[in-house]
């Protein structure tokens, strides 16, 4: 952003709280775009269902239930268990089952959380707690196993099923009063271009962060990953240059 460049940054958007902090500070100095590159937040099914939510129409949110995990075969050199590079599956898969709980419930009032270590220092299994003032998020992330990869948003007076995979779904299900709708918005290719397309239209309004998600988003969500990281004791080693 100082050399006059806008910039798309790959999330997590940072290690820790204060860089992320420093990050859109320069974003401002220098009047340039950035935005964390939580693509699943510009998903056609991911909008439609998080629209559907805000619109009432499972009622009051309760409990939100997500897990992401995949094996991941330990290779020498691997960045995922080296705690220098922020390997682990906090920083690279858990953000998403936490950034569903965020972006549906807010920040929560209190956080428990607990993980299965390497012998590396990274984290292999995280489960968090997120507790708010009338509901609860159920959440979990693994590099040492499988999962579904299904997210469920249960309301009041019904339910979403995001579909697997979740974190990139094309289709979601809405289930009330024992009827099931199903939802589908295939995505081109991977999908990612949703997201780049936020970007250039930000740039060509002249705006330098995104309203869907934004730097104010991204610090909270960096904070809530924070006391996670307190929680279960994960100390990222940061080269200090």
């Amino acid at each position: 952003m100082k050399k006059n460049k806008h910039v798309l940054c790959e999330k997590p958007i940072a290690l820790n709280y204060q860089d992320a902090q420093k990050m859109i500070a320069a974003s401002k100095k220098y009047n340039k775009f950035f935005m964390e590159a939580f693509w699943t937040r510009f998903n056609p099914s991911f909008r439609a269902a998080f629209d559907k939510i805000k619109q009432g129409e499972i009622g009051n949110i309760r409990y939100i239930n997500a897990d992401f995990a995949f094996y991941v075969q330990e290779k020498k050199g691997s960045r995922m268990f080296d705690l220098k590079l922020g390997g682990g599956s906090l920083m690279d898969i858990g953000v998403y089952p936490l950034f569903l709980a965020y972006t549906t419930l807010g920040i929560p009032e209190s956080i428990y959380a607990k993980s299965i270590f390497h012998p590396s220092g990274v984290d292999t299994q995280t489960s968090i707690i997120l507790n708010y003032k009338e509901a609860q998020a159920v959440l979990f992330s693994g590099i040492s196993n499988t999962s579904n990869m299904k997210a469920t948003i249960s309301g009041t007076n019904g339910r979403i099923n995001l579909n697997p995979t979740w974190h990139m779904a094309e289709s979601f299900t809405l289930i009330k009063e024992k009827e099931e709708i199903n939802y589908n918005f295939p995505t081109e290719k991977m999908g990612y271009n949703y997201e780049i397309e936020e970007c250039h239209n930000c740039i060509l309004n002249n705006v330098i962060e995104s309203q869907l998600w934004s730097h104010k988003n991204s610090l909270e969500l960096i904070k809530i990953v924070e006391e996670v990281k307190i929680q279960i004791g994960l100390d990222f080693i940061i080269n200090k240059h």
